[in-house]
């Protein structure tokens, strides 16, 4: 019912079939279940932004639908709904707990941007219902930067530089570097660059913050996600 939705809507099957892949996508929804768990999450997106005559922007029913998704193991659905309680987004509260919660959900089916969530949200804690926890932090990083997430991998680089969760190891932070320059990532190209001029002349302690300056109890979630993520 998923597929034909999606055909109907995509113009897969001909023109002017519109309403008839909604009729499907929601019958899919209705009937959804963790083997066929997408159609929620799908339908979801189409309440987020508004689709055609038919489906009016609705954000609080496109959480409602992640949500519903989400619990029958869709990692995406996890991811957004994470995102939601985090930053506020549709229509949602800001609740530590809960997107913690679905970040896990999500980063438990291997969704690497969920298990960089994590990472951020142990860096920083949210008492009482989580810790600050280094360790964490960097192991959750880790999973993601195995999985080639080139944010992860420039994240594990500085970790390990710097010592943060894990022992410090300049060659093995230099590793991660090369992967998450290679694939693009600029910050791990001006790392790369500091840590030869340090080899030449300095130590990378010289021409990178040190740990307690990025790790202050007191900075914000978003200022080490600057730094790290």
């Amino acid at each position: 019912m998923t597929r034909l939705g999606k055909a109907c809507l995509s113009g897969d099957l001909g023109e002017n079939r519109y309403r008839e892949g909604i009729k499907w996508l929601k019958r899919a929804t209705e009937s959804a279940d963790a083997m066929y768990n997408s159609a929620p999450y799908q339908l979801g997106l189409m309440y987020e932004t508004g689709y055609g005559d038919d489906i009016f922007k609705d954000e609080s029913y496109a959480a409602e639908l992640f949500t519903e998704a989400a619990g029958l193991g869709h990692p995406e659905a996890s991811y957004r709904m994470g995102e939601a309680y985090e930053h506020g987004k549709l229509n949602c509260p800001r609740d530590p707990a809960l997107s913690v919660h679905f970040y896990t959900g999500a980063a438990e089916h291997g969704h690497a941007a969920a298990m960089m969530c994590l990472c951020a949200w142990y860096l920083v804690g949210a008492e009482p219902i989580l810790e600050k926890d280094e360790e964490e932090a960097y192991e959750w990083a880790r999973r993601s930067a195995e999985l080639d997430y080139v944010k992860a991998q420039y994240a594990v680089g500085y970790f390990t530089e710097m010592g943060i969760g894990c022992r410090r190891d300049i060659l093995e932070a230099n590793v991660w570097y090369v992967k998450a320059a290679d694939a693009g990532d600029e910050r791990a190209k001006q790392r790369l660059q500091a840590i030869r001029l340090a080899v030449s002349g300095g130590t990378p302690m010289d021409v990178a913050p040190p740990k307690n300056a990025k790790m202050r109890k007191s900075q914000s979630k978003e200022d080490k996600e600057c730094a790290v993520m």
